[in-house]
């Protein structure tokens, strides 16, 4: 509203101009009324609010226009229009009720003029009279339609507006040359680069084609689904509109799926494969256990069945890992206490964890879980450890188990060389591995695990400050 109080700056200083030499005693109402203006404009709002603030400012506007034209002649003052003007400025700020009070007490001023202020020549008054009323009449019939075009404008840019803000996509408007013009909220929100005037490819570092087209792009390892689309009135193309959505989460879960199907298939697959490579497996290493026995005594042969043994067990473990990577089953859960299991898993690694130090840290009693998911997690993050520590001359191992308020913690810290930092990605891939004799599915086997429980396992390593793994797992896992 006080772009309105300037707009009467120059009306003011005009008849402050021109009424000066003629009758002094006008400026001074002018003066009244820019100083009531000011205070109207400029601070009541603050004090009481806009709704008093306009209609004080009415009141004053009406008592000015009264003094003006009564100081000027009243009914023959050439600044009758003067009353024509607040109903005008009602009907561009207010709705139609507002407009109609400011025109009927226009309407009763004129009255007072006409017919209050004495004898007349009646047949030139009443001419007079009625073309200002039929020109009053005008007047509010064109401020009630200005009025409703007014609040139907006002309804249809709070209509849009709340699209805008209430759509979940990011809405780019941009000019012929895909120059940003503006944006809706979610639009910032999705790519924080926007800014007004920028070119929209060089924001996506990625070419557009001046079409119709829908496409992805990538931006800070995020995926970005797009369609640009052109703005058109008839032939003529007044831009463009660019309609976008960040489509990472949906791609991770298509890819998450994908990935679930395959390995799905692969337990099947799997299954079956390590069953009938188990049986002649077992057979394999009780014919070597019975040779053992029945060749004690013969030197030369108990390096190669130490040996077979040993392969045989490697075999074992390898096709376990397998099976429990391709088929992470939950199974039957049961009892059992943690430090117990923490206890048996370090005795079965016992020659692995030789000249070892190994610092434990459980606060965590018995819990309901799958006993042989965790001993598979504690062996191969263990084993792992201590492999890690061995290769880089290190002595400590240390293993923390906690119990969080949703969710249970294991850490293991190894004092290794580290994890270099383009390995780093890969480790929990399947098959991957760094070490000779490594199967490259202790740790892919952990992560499928704890991710089939619904948790998460987290990897830090500095180069030479050795590793850290920290598992967390909750305690009501997902259906």
């Amino acid at each position: 509203m006080k772009r309105y109080f300037w707009a009467r700056l120059p009306l003011i200083f005009l008849l402050g101009v021109f009424f000066y030499h003629l009758q002094p005693e006008i400026v001074w109402i002018l003066l009244m009324y820019f100083f009531g203006s000011g205070f109207f404009f400029f601070l009541v709002p603050r004090l009481f609010g806009e709704e008093i603030s306009f209609w004080g400012q009415k009141i004053l506007d009406f008592l000015a226009v009264f003094l003006l034209i009564r100081s000027t002649g009243g009914r023959e003052s050439p600044l009758f229009f003067l009353l024509f003007l607040p109903p005008a400025e009602t009907a561009l700020l207010k709705e139609a009720p507002e407009a109609d009070l400011t025109a009927l007490v226009s309407l009763l001023l004129m009255g007072y003029f006409f017919f209050a202020q004495g004898p007349s020549q009646l047949s030139e008054e009443w001419f007079s009279f009625f073309m200002y009323v039929g020109a009053l009449g005008l007047i509010s019939i064109l401020a009630l339609k200005l009025s409703e075009l007014r609040a139907e404008i006002l309804h249809h840019e709070d209509l849009r507006r709340t699209l805008l803000t209430s759509l979940a996509a990011g809405l780019v408007f941009l000019d012929p040359d895909l120059r940003v013009v503006s944006w809706n909220p979610r639009a910032k929100e999705i790519l924080p680069r926007l800014e007004k005037g920028r070119f929209l490819p060089e924001i996506l570092g990625k070419t557009l084609p001046f079409r119709s087209c829908r496409g992805e792009a990538r931006l800070d390892n995020r995926i970005i689904g797009y369609s640009l689309f052109p703005l058109r009135r008839g032939e003529r193309t007044l831009g463009w509109g660019f309609l976008f959505q960040d489509i990472t989460e949906a791609r991770e879960k298509e890819e998450a799926l994908a990935e679930a199907r395959r390995l799905a298939s692969l337990g099947t697959m799997a299954a079956g494969l390590i069953h009938e490579i188990r049986n002649p497996l077992a057979t394999i290493s009780g014919g070597v256990e019975f040779l053992r026995e029945r060749l004690a005594g013969v030197e030369d042969l108990a390096p190669v069945l130490e040996m077979m043994g040993r392969e045989a067990e490697r075999l074992n473990r390898l096709v376990t890992h397998f099976l429990f990577f391709a088929r992470p089953e939950r199974g039957e859960t049961e009892e059992f206490a943690v430090e117990d299991l923490l206890e048996e898993t370090l005795s079965s690694l016992g020659d692995l964890f030789s000249g070892i130090e190994v610092r434990r840290r459980v606060e965590l009693g018995r819990i309901q879980a799958n006993r042989d998911q965790w001993r598979q997690i504690l062996e191969n993050l263990l084993s792992n450890a201590a492999e890690a520590t061995r290769e880089a001359g290190g002595r400590l191992v240390e293993v923390e188990i906690l119990e969080k308020s949703s969710y249970y913690v294991l850490r293991v810290r190894d004092t290794g060389p580290g994890i270099p930092p383009e390995v780093r990605p890969k480790i929990f891939d399947p098959f991957f591995t760094t070490k000779a004799q490594g199967t490259g599915l202790g740790l892919a086997v952990v992560y499928r695990i704890v991710k089939n429980l619904g948790g998460e396992v987290l990897a830090f390593s500095e180069k030479g400050q050795g590793s850290l793994f920290e598992v967390r797992i909750p305690k009501k896992e997902r259906a």
